[in-house]
């Protein structure tokens, strides 16, 4: 039976990925800095990037290694510290990873990895490509990094798919979960100017992307996985009170940027700066989105059962 290694699988993506594997198909392995029972068959390995301790010696035939460990990048204010582990939990772990691969006798199939849509330049007009250039600021200096570590196992030989992924909505996790309790109590505003464009994909499309480049070996490369729908803070607001079943203030109201700016430092940059990504390079690869419309994204996620 064929394995996969995944790291992040107790992340929000890779806690949802695992449940929708195909366990007669394929044993999952989960590297992990905690100790977790197996289950299912689903194996933890423990791992420590930061002392560079890993052991893939009970792992035979691995497949397919799925790549998505990483700080969280709205886990904490971004003080010197967190950015530094930002920045190393993915490059660190990606490198050790990869010194511990290409040692293996047999190299596996391919890699998936995540990376984000913080590449690319704040407030474009343009919608930004997978060959756009990079932006100046920390989050695309980030991915550039932790990119040019992903790329390594390209150069041996192995199938390299990246993800460059977008707002995921679920409400389990991410922005809507933090979102959620305001609009309930209705204080959801656009913030700054509402014009920021926000791009942004359906956790089950974000699944369903892994799972298609595990089996199609047309993955190679790039993508930005991101819905074809691009909108602005200010329509994202209106369709969230919306699926809520909350009225929507006039455009006027605000949350002014200077007061986010207090409350979040730099991390600010993250909702008062819009990016204009486009998935055009998805439809190569045939993929079809379920969710390409933010109204029906949110409608299912807060359907009633």
């Amino acid at each position: 039976m064929k394995s996969i290694l995944i790291t992040g699988g107790t992340g929000l993506i890779g806690s949802k990925l695992i449940k929708n594997l195909d366990k007669g198909k394929y044993k999952i392995y989960i590297l992990s800095r905690r100790t977790y029972s197996d289950s299912k068959g689903v194996h933890y390995i423990k791992w420590n990037p930061k002392k560079s301790k890993l052991d893939l010696s009970k792992i035979k035939n691995i497949d397919t290694i799925i790549n998505l460990a990483g700080e969280s990048i709205d886990g904490s204010r971004w003080t010197y510290n967190y950015k530094r582990k930002i920045l190393e939990s993915r490059v660190n772990s990606t490198k050790l990873l990869f010194e511990k691969i290409k040692k293996m006798n047999i190299l596996p199939k391919s890699i998936i990895s995540a990376s984000a849509t913080g590449y690319y330049k704040n407030n474009t007009l343009e919608p930004q490509n997978e060959s756009s250039n990079p932006g100046d600021g920390f989050l695309s200096d980030v991915v550039v990094k932790w990119e040019k570590e992903i790329l390594k196992f390209k150069s041996i030989g192995i199938r390299t798919t990246i993800f460059r992924i977008g707002l995921v909505l679920s409400k389990d996790g991410g922005v809507l979960k933090k979102l959620y309790p305001i609009f309930k109590l209705f204080l959801g505003v656009p913030i700054g100017s509402g014009n920021q464009i926000i791009s942004w994909i359906h956790e089950k499309d974000m699944i369903d992307l892994i799972v298609k480049a595990i089996e199609d070996d047309n993955f190679d490369g790039i993508y930005n996985a991101v819905a074809p729908e691009r909108i602005n803070n200010k329509e994202f607001t209106k369709s969230l009170s919306k699926a809520l079943g909350r009225f929507s203030y006039p455009n006027i109201i605000k949350a002014p940027s200077l007061i986010i700016k207090l409350i979040f430092g730099e991390q600010s940059n993250l909702v008062l700066n819009g990016l204009n990504v486009t998935s055009k390079n998805l439809s190569k690869v045939k993929f079809i989105f379920k969710f390409s419309k933010l109204d029906s994204a949110l409608s299912e996620i807060y359907k009633k059962n």
